[in-house]
């Protein structure tokens, strides 16, 4: 696995979209982790890993909670994958769960309509790079699909990623010839819509 920290692996490779704004700064500093907070003031918004991560504005993300039952607050869209996948932080205020719970980030599979919990945020975007050669943790990230089509699609613009055409839910097949761009935004959407909730926790 390499030595080199996000920053570090990304510095000169990654294609920014935008600064983070001020305002936008100050209202998740002390609800963030500071780790990501400094990404967002040195490195901004932007494709991130080769390709395989985008950091984006959590306010543009909102809308995915019609789609996902909140398990602790806050909830709050950071990331989304190539594959469409979100990234998103749980804090620990709700202390009805429990006091253990909570300061993580869960990963949600929008192609299989399942989460789970993958580590501290340090911890998640120091793995997304598996090795010294810049290849993706695939068996972390669920993330074959991109590795098998990386370099036989065009690279994806912000707000873009790889999806299935249909969508799984829809009754696509999970084969990488159905696996087109599309954007991101509405693939989660158009999931959201067909299965009424990707992750349903009641």
């Amino acid at each position: 696995m390499s030595n080199k920290t996000f920053e570090e692996r990304n510095l000169n490779s990654y294609t920014k979209y935008s600064d983070v704004s001020l305002e936008i700064i100050n209202k998740y500093k002390n609800v963030l982790p500071e780790y990501l907070i400094k990404i967002w003031e040195t490195m901004g918004f932007g494709i991130y890993e080769d390709g395989f991560l985008q950091l984006v504005n959590p306010e543009e993300y909102e809308f995915v909670f019609d789609y996902i039952d909140k398990l602790l607050e806050p909830s709050i869209v950071f990331g989304v994958t190539a594959l469409g996948d979100i990234l998103l932080w749980e804090g620990n205020e709700n202390w009805t769960i429990s006091p253990d719970e909570g300061d993580r980030v869960k990963q949600i599979d929008v192609r299989k309509c399942k989460s789970r919990v993958i580590g501290e945020i340090d911890f998640v975007l120091n793995r997304l790079l598996g090795d010294e050669y810049g290849i993706v943790d695939k068996d972390f990230f669920d993330s074959k699909p991109f590795i098998d089509i990386q370099n036989k699609l065009p690279q994806l613009e912000y707000g873009q990623c790889y999806g299935y055409v249909p969508a799984l839910s829809l009754g696509g097949k999970a084969s990488n010839k159905n696996l087109q761009i599309v954007d991101t935004k509405a693939y989660i959407e158009i999931i959201g819509q067909s299965v009424g909730k990707i992750i349903d926790l009641e």
